[in-house]
């Protein structure tokens, strides 16, 4: 079974899994055996050891992982920038599925992946960072500026690296599917256009759907 198949039977597959931390490593139900580790929640230190250690667990097993998926508001943004170096040097795909969210912290995480799939309707944001109270202070602009560095060192273009910067920590950036296109990802699925309202007959025109913002979430630098 090739990789891309692979990846999009994560997205929606039955799953039992053991949590480690934000991390949760999950069986996904694949013909090759595959799985993948799943994140979710709040990205705290000591996500990255554990995420490693049970990618070496997996390996051990004689199983490969063929993904990490994602669900989270963020975190600390010092260990998500750990998670990111991790994904890279394993060079592992990211993955969004749909319902999930990726924001702030998480969305460093996604970007690192060697490859990226999110589905249209996952909600993936970016915004600056915050200290623990909320606050922005110098030292948190200096962060912001260093996670914005990193984004483009992910190709992360600077139209979304321009949104991250100047987004408040209170507010979110929610990104569009054209916007993650931008940056290399893949779009797993396509939204149903909701059928258009009839007068008279005739339809009324073209409607877009947009997605519904998800609460934010503040980073630790």
């Amino acid at each position: 079974m090739c990789l891309r198949r692979s990846l999009l039977g994560v997205l929606g597959a039955a799953a039992a899994g053991h949590a480690v931390a934000a991390a949760e490593l999950t069986n996904v139900m694949a013909e090759d055996n595959a799985a993948v580790i799943a994140l979710s929640g709040d990205i705290e230190e000591g996500d990255a050891d554990g995420t490693e250690a049970l990618i070496k667990a997996v390996n051990d097993d004689g199983r490969l992982v063929t993904a990490v998926r994602l669900d989270s508001p963020g975190g600390s943004l010092a260990e998500g920038i750990k998670l990111a170096e991790l994904i890279r040097r394993a060079k592992l795909p990211t993955v969004v599925a749909a319902g999930s969210r990726c924001a702030s912290a998480c969305f460093i995480v996604f970007a690192s992946g060697i490859e990226k799939f999110a589905s249209h309707a996952a909600a993936i944001g970016v915004h600056g960072v915050s200290d623990r109270y909320g606050h922005q202070t110098a030292q948190t602009e200096a962060a912001t500026l260093s996670m914005a560095r990193i984004a483009s060192t992910f190709g992360v273009p600077p139209r979304i690296v321009g949104r991250m910067i100047t987004t408040r920590p209170d507010d979110i950036a929610w990104l569009s599917p054209e916007d993650l296109r931008s940056m290399g990802a893949i779009i797993t699925d396509r939204a149903e256009p909701p059928a258009p309202p009839v007068l008279a007959g005739k339809p009324a025109g073209p409607i877009r759907r947009w997605l519904v913002r998800a609460p934010h979430s503040t980073d630790d630098p």
